[in-house]
């Protein structure tokens, strides 16, 4: 969890995100849900693929607030706010907080982050 914690934390966003269409609603994925469920993959895979870097250990948080951002948006223009929809808000505030406080370390780089914060520990 130390290493992947905010990959662990994405990835977890995108499987909710796949999951609300097909346990609620029609059971089948609609334009604005496919829409959705590709801003949760693209969070997970950049959360995953981004390393940290020295002069920026908050560069996770960014993107995950940055798609996260863009999910509620989408969210909201592609076809106004049903329940489904306000889940998917939710767990894209969700995905964002969790993002921000948990852990990550990037080998390569040799930057860690710790719980709470994106300040270097």
């Amino acid at each position: 969890m130390q290493v992947y914690g905010k990959s662990i934390v994405a990835a977890l966003y995108a499987v909710a995100v796949v999951a609300v269409p097909q346990l609620s609603g029609d059971g089948r994925v609609d334009p604005s849900e496919a829409v959705a469920i590709g801003i949760a993959v693209c969070t997970a895979l950049l959360t995953y693929i981004v390393p940290l870097v020295p002069s920026a250990p908050w560069v996770k948080t960014a993107i995950g607030a940055v798609l996260a951002g863009l999910q509620v948006a989408t969210t909201i223009i592609v076809g106004g706010v049903d329940s489904n929809d306000a889940l998917l808000i939710a767990f894209a505030v969700l995905s964002f907080l969790g993002i921000a406080v948990a852990p990550a370390e990037s080998p390569r780089t040799a930057v860690a982050v710790g719980w709470g914060s994106d300040s270097r520990v």
